[in-house]
């Protein structure tokens, strides 16, 4: 442990006092950025007229574009988790009922809670049977399926 002099309650006061008014100060300025119509944390206060002409800008140089897909989608299997399954259902009817829809890689049902998950080869059959199975009923239960939560691992 450390015993070297830490400035004293007093000290610790004044630095505490000084980052209040500081922070006050910075949202007064941001305050009146917004209302002036700018955004504090892109831009800083114009030095200009407030009337300054924005340059022109010539059609060629706008550029548009359709952001890319993200490359995980991609590659390895694709999970949908399924919802709503009876407990009668097995793992043999959930391969039954989705491999209409393309290549299945798995077929997993967790009875006691009526769910489970079905893994297809490719993205666009995994998009076919959520398209196709939401929302269908089996064996008196509405199924609701959908892609399951990719979270990565907390290791």
């Amino acid at each position: 442990m450390s015993r070297a002099f830490s400035g004293g309650k007093r000290n610790r006061e004044v630095t505490r006092d000084l980052k209040k008014k500081q922070k006050a100060e910075r949202l007064r300025r941001n305050r009146e950025m917004r209302a002036r119509g700018f955004d504090p944390d892109v831009t800083e206060l114009p030095s200009g007229p407030a009337d300054a002409p924005l340059p022109e800008v010539k059609l060629e140089d706008v550029v548009i574009s359709v952001a890319s897909r993200s490359r995980q989608a991609d590659f390895g299997p694709t999970k949908l988790f399924v919802g709503g399954l009876s407990r009668s259902t097995t793992a043999g009817d959930l391969r039954t009922f989705f491999s209409r829809f393309g290549e299945l890689a798995d077929a997993v049902v967790i009875p006691a809670r009526g769910f489970g998950f079905v893994s297809y080869q490719s993205a666009a059959a995994a998009d076919a049977a959520i398209a196709g199975m939401n929302g269908v009923e089996v064996d008196g239960h509405p199924l609701r399926v959908n892609r399951a939560d990719t979270r990565p691992s907390r290791f």
